[in-house]
């Protein structure tokens, strides 16, 4: 290990971020962070199948090791079940189109469907299986590069390859009388739930800070550090807020 103790850090300051190269150990000991294993929902409140799903990540949300996102996706939105349909308020063509991105990464094929789980980004599995999901946890790799959130800002550990640092605004939890489709008279739940992702930048550096954008009442946030081969490609770090 090469020893930077005499060396100072450098920091260049950029519009909503700072970049530190030559940074000291000390500063990379003082980001490490627990592990987290990121757990993404693709779903639809039109899909019949989909509340089991959505009902076994609002529990694996309370786990600390791990961070879940549900994606609710829009091309159940105009499909038309028993003589009527459902706009899902939570779908959007752009978490579609990530699903869509995944599953030519993961299965060469744009083709998608619902409810599928998609595990640090790199295996994916039927939703709504409790023992396949356990399964894709358990065997998931812990993430390499650390990420920490603390006052407003979210540092980002060294990496090898350019990645993509992704702010995503979550619901914290929400309750839908849903009115048509083919889950129509249920009442849904669900957990951490994506209003939002944005690109706060991309880095291959030592060390990178950004700064984060503010959330609402009943909101949450994560970060994702994600490669950017292909697409979408593998997280590589991801941390909660909060």
């Amino acid at each position: 290990m090469k020893n930077f103790s005499l060396l100072s850090a450098i920091i260049v300051t950029v519009t909503g971020f700072t970049i530190f190269t030559g940074a000291p150990e000390t500063a990379e000991a003082e980001i490490a962070a627990a592990p987290l294993v990121v757990a993404e929902l693709f779903t639809s409140q039109s899909c019949s199948s989909c509340p089991p799903a959505e009902a076994l990540f609002s529990d694996l949300a309370e786990r600390d090791d791990l961070l879940t996102m549900e994606w609710h996706v829009d091309y159940w939105d105009t499909l038309v079940h028993g003589g009527s349909k459902w706009k899902d308020p939570y779908s959007d063509k752009a978490f579609t189109k990530r699903q869509r991105n995944y599953n030519q990464s993961l299965r060469g094929t744009r083709g998608v469907y619902t409810p599928q789980a998609i595990i640090n980004g790199r295996v994916e599995g039927v939703g709504n299986s409790r023992s396949e999901v356990s399964d894709l946890v358990k065997d998931a790799k812990t993430l390499p590069v650390s990420v920490k959130i603390e006052n407003e800002t979210v540092t980002i550990g060294a990496n090898e390859t350019e990645v993509e640092i992704l702010f995503v605004r979550l619901l914290e939890k929400h309750q839908t009388n849903v009115k048509g489709g083919e889950n129509k008279g249920r009442k849904l739940h669900g957990k951490n739930i994506v209003l939002s992702a944005d690109i706060l930048g991309t880095t291959r550096s030592t060390l990178t800070r950004f700064d984060l954008p503010s959330v609402d009442t009943g909101e949450t946030c994560a970060v994702l550090v994600q490669s950017l081969s292909g697409e979408v490609g593998p997280i590589l770090g991801a941390a909660k807020c909060g």
